[in-house]
């Protein structure tokens, strides 16, 4: 999952602080890289449909857009126009904007096919209708995509008994839960790394760092905190109702009525009262790497997956060193349906469109385009499977950037030299390795309770944020938390919860 970008709300922040933003078992995407990827994919321009079809694709931008957009557009549409006789309208929609203006398409009868889906808005959009069902389209288009990821990933999308979204190829599980610190201070005070192994490790780091570093907060959060990483149950969702220990006997639980949430929030509020927090943490909207970046934070939380470190160096300019603060790492259905690509209910070709879909898994030529843009211009190649920014040309100045963790597959796309060359291998173990959650597959539907979960959400609009920065004391706010859940409903939510997920259980033989 990558921390890039500023989400508009929380709930899109903690979607992709967890989950967004690569890998399967092996039997599926073994160590897959462009290196090994075909670049075909089972419809070939001989059995292209007559008739051509416009397929418009919508996604969210973080930031400006690419100024040579329509250039890559351009390639794109020859490679889709030679296999499945289509060309492609790519409608980039900024972050900031992009609920408003999704809800607005998809709506009407606005011209959409296909669209990039937020794991917090799949459940949602399904209930209200606006993605198709595309299992038959899977059996029919979808062959290389059933081939690249593996059926307990691929059916962890389904709702309802249903499929309405392709997850994206990527790491599923929860990642190593632990904090990424800078390696110049680490070094400074002779920080022994190896030694941490939980959070309470981190109590003597973080004292050295305020004592000695006036200007520096040992941990950097806000739009991002460690609660997001650090977890020991299945959120199930939404966190109204969770699976401790991924497991427990499929019985859940009220989360906030536990010893373990309870001895979290003393733990965090202890550090923020001495002072190891920035004193915003629960209203500004910066991640914790923002501020690292901006030479305000020593630390922040990170759920670490194969490529991470890399990505995080280079993304925020500085050498990072990473300390684990748990060891297992699990697999669950709010991590694999972290992103999907779904097809709109408007598209008057949903055929052609899975059609599509199923390239964007396996074509390495169009992964390459979509993710890196046109060879040359936006990269050169320095190895068979590595490129560069050509010659006077970096990040911020390319024509052409897009976010790899939104494309369906980009395991298949080459690596930049600075990327971990065998991500894609650790990715895939990582998947086969991972502790799956009993739950693993099963997707709450909220619409019987959907009032309780709406006054359930103002209620931890209202609390979650200053209890898990640390902000408020949980000895006084807690208790008074846990009884405005109650007020809103959260018992029912939970029973319903628990009714749905028994139904799941006895049919899926769990």
């Amino acid at each position: 999952m990558n921390r890039k970008a500023k989400f508009a709300t929380l709930s899109l922040a903690t979607v992709m602080l967890t989950g967004v933003i690569a890998g399967c078992s092996s039997s599926k995407n073994e160590g897959s890289s462009a290196a090994n990827a075909t670049p075909a994919a089972s419809t070939s321009s001989s059995s292209a449909p007559k008739e051509s079809y416009e397929i418009a694709i919508a996604i969210p931008v973080f930031g400006a857009v690419s100024k040579d957009m329509q250039a890559v557009q351009d390639e794109i549409s020859k490679i889709a126009k030679a296999k499945i006789n289509a060309t492609v309208k790519i409608m980039p929609i900024s972050i900031g904007a992009w609920e408003q203006q999704m809800n607005l398409m998809t709506s009407g009868r606005e011209k959409l096919d296909l669209y990039f889906t937020f794991g917090a808005g799949y459940s949602t959009g399904v209930a209200a209708g606006k993605m198709v069902p595309v299992d038959n389209l899977l059996d029919k288009y979808g062959e290389g995509i059933k081939k690249q990821i593996d059926s307990a990933y691929l059916s962890s999308a389904k709702i309802d008994g249903k499929t309405y979204g392709i997850p994206v190829y990527k790491d599923y599980t929860t990642g190593v839960p632990g904090v990424l610190m800078k390696k110049d201070l680490v070094e400074k005070y002779k920080i022994d790394v190896s030694s941490i192994k939980n959070i309470d490790d981190l109590d003597r780091i973080y004292k050295t760092i305020k004592d000695n570093e006036p200007n520096v907060v040992p941990l950097g959060a806000g739009l991002s905190l460690p609660s997001q990483t650090y977890v020991w149950y299945d959120k199930l969702g939404d966190r109204l109702g969770v699976l401790p220990g991924y497991d427990n006997g499929l019985k859940i639980v009220n989360l906030f009525e536990t010893k373990e949430y309870e001895d979290y929030l003393n733990k965090m509020h202890s550090w923020n009262k001495a002072g190891y927090f920035n004193k915003d943490a629960a209203t500004t909207q910066a991640s914790g790497a923002d501020l690292l970046k901006a030479g305000k934070a020593f630390s922040y939380f990170i759920g670490l997956k194969p490529g991470n470190l890399e990505r995080e160096i280079r993304t925020y300019g500085t050498d990072l060193v990473f300390a684990p603060v748990m060891s297992n790492i699990y697999a669950t259905t709010t991590d694999t349906q972290a992103g999907l690509w779904t097809i709109s209910t408007n598209s008057t070709n949903p055929e052609r469109v899975m059609m599509l879909l199923n390239l964007m898994y396996t074509d390495k030529d169009l992964a390459n385009l979509f993710v890196y843009g046109i060879e040359g211009k936006h990269y050169v190649k320095v190895s068979d499977n590595t490129i560069d920014y050509p010659t006077g040309i970096d990040k911020k100045t390319v024509g052409y950037s897009w976010d790899s963790w939104l494309y369906a597959n980009p395991s298949i796309a080459y690596l930049m030299k600075s990327d971990l060359q065998d991500m894609w291998k650790l990715t895939s173990e990582a998947n086969q390795k991972a502790i799956k959650s009993k739950a693993l597959g099963f997707t709450f539907n909220a619409e019987p309770v959907k009032n309780e979960v709406t006054a359930l959400k103002n209620v931890t609009d209202q609390y979650v944020k200053g209890l898990e920065s640390g902000t408020l004391d949980p000895a006084d706010k807690l208790p008074e938390f846990r009884a405005k859940l109650k007020a809103a409903g959260i018992d029912k939510v939970i029973a319903e919860k628990q009714k749905q997920l028994d139904a799941w259980a006895a049919a899926n033989k769990k």
